[in-house]
């Protein structure tokens, strides 16, 4: 894979000539996604947004794990306050999407796996103090419905001390159409 976007990249390089442009998203908006493959391309033009447009962040399921969510002070929180304080965010959208990866993830799946690749999960567990599989799970970001978990995020991002208290919006797109439901309209406009 590696040489393929290598090789990619000198193609890319011969044809392509990028226009200079400001780090601070146009839009002021932050965008909270899924790290989904399927969500590459896609997403930007079901949504029409365009290269430094908006300031994208993306998590295993557009989600904050349990342990982060106590206090809000996970690495989500420290890049919106980044993007808020440095770059001139004035809105956020948590955009969870459909058939998410993380909705209804199989333990026994994710154990057998870390197995095949060489980490215990026992050992894990016991090390970083997550009770069991459970914990494990939760830590993860394990969820069971798409739309309550946007809720809980937008939740934890709109009450954190590290952020000022501006719009966050809560969204849910449909993996297959592009569709956009809204799931949490904050009423404070941008």
């Amino acid at each position: 894979m590696l040489n393929d976007i290598l090789a990619h990249n000198e193609r890319f390089l011969q044809e392509e000539t990028l226009s200079a442009i400001g780090h601070a998203p146009r839009k002021r908006t932050a965008v909270i996604t899924c790290m989904d493959c399927r969500l590459v391309r896609m997403f930007e033009d079901a949504l029409g947004l365009e290269r430094g447009d908006v300031l994208e962040l993306r998590t295993a399921g557009a989600t904050i794990s349990e342990p982060e969510r106590v206090g809000a002070g996970s690495d989500l929180i420290r890049s919106l306050a980044g993007g808020i304080y440095l770059l001139g965010v004035r809105e956020v959208l948590v955009i969870g999407h459909t058939n998410c990866g993380l909705a209804h993830a199989d333990s026994t799946a994710l154990t057998a796996s870390m197995q095949a690749l060489g980490v215990d999960p026992q050992q894990l567990i016991d090390s970083q103090g997550l009770g069991d599989i459970n914990g494990l799970m939760s830590w993860l970001g394990v969820f069971n419905d798409v739309h309550m978990n946007v809720q809980e995020v937008v939740k934890v991002i709109r009450e954190s001390s590290f952020l000022p208290k501006i719009p966050i919006h809560g969204l849910v797109i449909d993996i297959t159409s592009g569709r956009l439901v809204l799931v949490d309209r904050d009423q404070r406009s941008a």
